[in-house]
């Protein structure tokens, strides 16, 4: 799936699974053509709205797979989650992808943590996982406010006035 520029956070969020941020440049290394292959094999289970069916089989197959290996499972789809997204920050500059990227890694290494130790943290940090993807979607609306776009772009003029 190659993303695709779509003007509004509803288009984002359907099945037409685009992104809001202006486009990525062409990759110029080896690293952005792999940070493309990433984002193009895994979005068309982490954007649009394929996104809650993952999640929701995500969430069930941790569930009945009992507390170490469900954990084991929640840990590999939220680090794949988290890549994902700081792989598209890195690329698209998408405001909420920092947020989330950074946020589902945390807890991905959270969760395997627990499962190491033999606690089971699954409701808490599915709990977490919805509220980082808030916390992630809402600043990249106050962002896109206050500069004119969704892409966290620093010391780049955006609509004609500087960030």
């Amino acid at each position: 799936m190659t993303q695709r520029r779509v003007n509004s956070w509803w288009a984002q969020w359907t099945c037409v699974g685009g992104t809001c941020a202006p486009p990525a440049s062409p990759p110029g290394s080896g690293l952005e053509r792999a940070l493309d292959a990433y984002t193009n094999v895994t979005a068309p289970f982490l954007r649009g709205c394929y996104v809650f069916v993952t999640v929701a089989a995500a969430a069930a197959a941790s569930s009945l797979l009992g507390p170490v290996v469900g954990l084991l499972l929640e840990a590999a789809f939220l680090l794949v989650a988290g890549t994902y997204c700081l792989a598209n920050f890195f690329r698209c500059r998408e405001a909420h992808c920092i947020v989330t990227g950074v946020g589902w890694s945390a807890l991905a290494i959270a969760s395997l943590s627990a499962a190491v130790a033999g606690r089971d943290i699954r409701s808490t940090a599915w709990i977490a996982f919805l509220a980082i993807a808030v916390t992630g979607h809402g600043f990249e609306a106050i962002w896109k406010l206050a500069h004119g776009s969704n892409a966290l772009r620093l010391g780049q003029i955006e609509r004609g006035r500087a960030p």
